[in-house]
């Protein structure tokens, strides 16, 4: 159900998702896998991601018109498994984006219907193979933390510029003895977000993902993306609240998204990847209409290879 902006609550923002929408679009280098690379395997990755918010979602679901966003993100990231067992990431978004709409944030140039562009976060990593077999289990702890004093208040705020502590895990199963060559990942993490307002506003994230290798070279694949809020205030909130200034930051925000993605291996150091996302459903956030990602990796085992050498 969609509804009008009330006349009170016009000019409110939500916290725009750009840093979280990388975070799980990324290339599978620098996000949490059930597979890790032999040792002193290194990898490289740049990706391109490009989100549509044409409605928001309000604490009962229901979607308001309160604006349009677009950010496009450039991600860059690397990684090294000094063992077999161990991997270590780091990646970095630069985030551009735009708002534009009848209800620009009071208070702030950033929606006034320019690009803004700026780096936001850097996510460093370590990923441990905990077990191959029966089923490939990697637990991970991430922290993430802003590289710079960028805006946080505005519908194109490009992060939320906190530190955050993640804790999870990435778990596989290979399905080639039931469905040849399929496989099964899922990926869990729980996000200790530094207090606003002394308010708790943790998260936790699950992905699920079902894939399919047509050849030895191409691959396909279908995902669902999830967010729980573990804290945080239903938004939009008026500006006499004494809230208002962080409730971006603060947002109980809830989604349910699912995509397709597609792989192509040109060779065992380089490989291309594409990835559309759209959203189910949601709550005090960005309706996701539309989000595109395209990836390419350099010098980093291919999921195929590792998938197989777990199940030797």
């Amino acid at each position: 159900m969609r509804v009008e902006v009330p006349a009170h609550l016009r000019g409110l923002s939500w916290r725009h998702l750009a840093l979280l929408v990388f975070a799980l679009a990324a290339p599978q280098l620098t996000s949490a896998q059930a597979w890790l690379p032999s040792q002193g395997t290194f990898g490289a990755a740049v990706t391109y991601n490009d989100v549509l918010n044409l409605h928001h979602y309000l604490p009962n679901g229901d979607e308001l018109d309160a604006g349009h966003t677009r950010s496009d993100t450039i991600g860059f990231g690397v990684a090294y498994s000094p063992t077999d067992r161990l991997m270590l990431t780091a990646s970095v978004p630069y985030v551009m984006t735009r708002y534009w709409g009848d209800h620009p944030h009071p208070g702030t140039d950033i929606d006034d219907g320019d690009e803004h562009k700026t780096l936001t976060d850097l996510r460093v990593a370590a990923h441990y193979q905990l077990l191959r077999e029966p089923f490939a289990l990697a637990p991970y702890i991430s922290y993430v933390t802003p590289v710079k004093n960028y805006e946080t208040f505005g519908h194109s705020a490009p992060g939320r510029g906190l530190n955050e502590l993640w804790l999870g895990f990435g778990i596989g199963k290979n399905l080639n003895q039931w469905i040849p060559r399929t496989y099964v990942q899922a990926r869990y993490n729980y996000a200790f977000v530094e207090k606003v307002a002394d308010i708790k506003h943790d998260n936790s994230n699950l992905d699920l993902e079902l894939g399919y290798f047509i050849t030895r070279q191409w691959s396909v694949r279908a995902m669902s993306f999830m967010r729980f809020a573990h804290g945080g205030i239903d938004v939009p909130i008026p500006p006499s609240n004494p809230l208002f200034p962080h409730h971006d930051q603060l947002a109980a925000s809830t989604f349910k998204n699912v995509g397709l993605g597609g792989s192509y291996e040109y060779s065992p150091n380089l490989s291309f990847y594409a990835m559309y996302l759209t959203s189910l459903s949601g709550t005090n956030g960005h309706e996701l209409d539309q989000g595109v990602t395209l990836g390419v990796n350099f010098g980093f085992t291919p999921l195929r290879e590792r998938i197989e050498q777990g199940s030797d």
